[in-house]
């Protein structure tokens, strides 16, 4: 990171995170999106959620409130992404295992008019490669099978390859 950036951070950024959550205080997230390459800079996207009203459960919403794309460092696209914000906005850093990270590049993807071809290339294949790992995910931790009903599916229908008791 280059001087400027960093003394940037650590005027902008620095003093508006909290180690903690609490009421007013906003989500953020910072993750790579794109590996650097020999045709382009690592990306790495910064969301933030804003908080819930006081009167409604602590739940941030599906989509982030804000996003910012920068070249990189994580660094760049978090100092971007606070001066978007409200100054006087504080924020929450979570890891991107808190967030979805394929639905918030999908924003990027859809509302960046200002992407060259390689990078929403680049996007697009962070959003798939997201979506793939999370229905890996789904399959590998959810599943239909409940143990009661099937035993007693196995008591109704016996074993034969029927389905039906008696083998029918």
């Amino acid at each position: 990171m280059d001087r400027i950036i960093q003394q940037r951070f650590i005027q902008d950024v620095v003093p508006r995170l909290t180690r903690r959550w609490t009421d007013g205080v906003w989500v953020a997230c910072v993750f790579r999106a794109v590996a650097a390459s020999d045709t382009l800079h690592a990306h790495f996207i910064a969301a933030a959620w804003e908080p819930p009203p006081p009167d409604e459960p602590p739940i941030i919403a599906r989509l982030p409130d804000a996003t910012y794309l920068a070249p990189n460092e994580g660094e760049r696209a978090l100092l971007g992404l606070v001066e978007t914000l409200p100054s006087a906005t504080r924020l929450c850093l979570a890891g991107p295992r808190h967030i979805d990270p394929a639905l918030v590049a999908q924003v990027v993807l859809s509302a960046d008019r200002n992407l060259t071809p390689a990078l929403r290339e680049a996007l697009a294949a962070f959003v798939g490669a997201e979506q793939a790992r999370n229905e890996h995910a789904i399959r590998e931790t959810y599943t239909d099978r409940d143990e009661a009903f099937e035993a007693f599916k196995k008591k109704l229908l016996g074993t034969s390859s029927g389905g039906l008791p008696g083998g029918a």
